[in-house]
């Protein structure tokens, strides 16, 4: 029998909340504890006993660099890497899943033969999409944060965040107007410019001309991506926080609120974030080349190097948040 089902076997209340009944025991201290406590089971110990023991993440602002986020994730990653292998499948199916609404969208379209019904439901089968995705993808967040805690990776944990649904949606979509918009719109301007050039080079032109009068062009978008790489960088690394700090909120704050608070935590910590950032693209790059089987553990361990860059760089601001 788990210690999860010998408090409530027992029918004893929980130590810390008298009025509830226990579903666990602590492995520390081997007081009774509820869901609350326990964190629905994630946690091996009570509130007390991880505070005492230092089950909150080691790592913090002035003391953290790749090497040590990785001295802290691996071990755990090598404790509980089957179910977090598991959750990222369950993950990959969720998203998979919700892919089909898309294709349903279309389907039903076409068998109306209605162009406009089909562009219709293949919008709302995107949306429904990624919203499913995103939470799911929070529900992984939230696995990793009880691993590094000191707890077990509970698939069921993925579904923990559906009830944000609507911040994410709001964040997610402030995030594309802010970011994603202009970016398109610069990729756009440059084809624009490009097809101009081709254009104006003359329909009679040959293909030689037509390249010559190309390469000008394409110099100029070449060398204007390399001017703006470093500050397109430095922009985007903040929202690898958007996510993590969504799910460390019972409550999450506002859109914006979420993004400034994503932003100052990456204030001075840009370094060594890009460092996790450029470890986790050659994790996945070695998890393929291990006859792509390698894949899915290498994706839960980017995810949890994600989710300690996180806990490590978060603001004095969360020390209240909810866990």
């Amino acid at each position: 029998m788990s210690d999860v089902d010998f408090g409530r076997a027992m029918g004893a209340h929980c130590a810390l909340h008298p009025v509830l009944e226990a579903t666990g025991t602590c492995a520390r201290c081997g007081n009774f504890t509820c869901n609350a406590c326990n964190q629905d089971g994630a946690s091996r110990y009570c509130p007390t006993c991880r505070e005492r023991s230092g089950d909150a993440f080691p790592l913090g602002r002035e003391t953290w660099s790749f090497s040590q986020l990785w001295d802290v994730c691996w071990p755990a990653f090598q404790r509980e890497w089957v179910m977090l292998s598991l959750s990222v499948l369950v993950m990959l199916g969720v998203s998979l899943g919700a892919q089909l609404l898309i294709n349903v969208g279309t389907a039903i379209g076409a068998a109306a033969d209605s162009v406009v019904l089909t562009v219709v439901l293949s919008m709302v089968g995107l949306v429904a999409h990624q919203l499913v995705q995103g939470l799911v993808q929070l529900g992984m967040v939230r696995v990793c944060f009880d691993v590094l805690k000191g707890g077990r990776a509970n698939v069921e944990r993925l579904f923990s965040q559906m009830n944000k649904a609507v911040p994410y949606a709001l964040t997610m979509t402030l995030v594309f107007v802010i970011v994603l918009v202009p970016l398109a719109l610069l990729i756009f301007l440059g084809i624009l410019a490009v097809v101009g050039t081709g254009v104006m080079s003359g329909v009679d032109a040959s293909a030689s001309e037509v390249w010559d009068a190309l390469v000008p062009m394409l110099g100029v978008m070449g060398l204007g991506f390399l001017v703006l790489v470093g500050p397109l960088t430095y922009l985007m690394l903040p929202l690898y926080l958007v996510q993590p700090e969504l799910v460390f909120h019972d409550v999450p704050p506002s859109p914006l609120e979420v993004l400034r608070r994503s932003w100052v935590a990456a204030r001075g910590q840009r370094l060594s974030m890009f460092a996790v950032a450029l470890a986790s693209g050659a994790i996945m790059l070695a998890g393929f080349f291990v006859c792509c089987v390698g894949v899915i553990p290498a994706m839960a361990l980017v995810q949890l190097l994600t989710a300690g860059m996180y806990l490590a760089v978060r603001s004095p601001w969360d020390e209240s948040a909810s866990s």
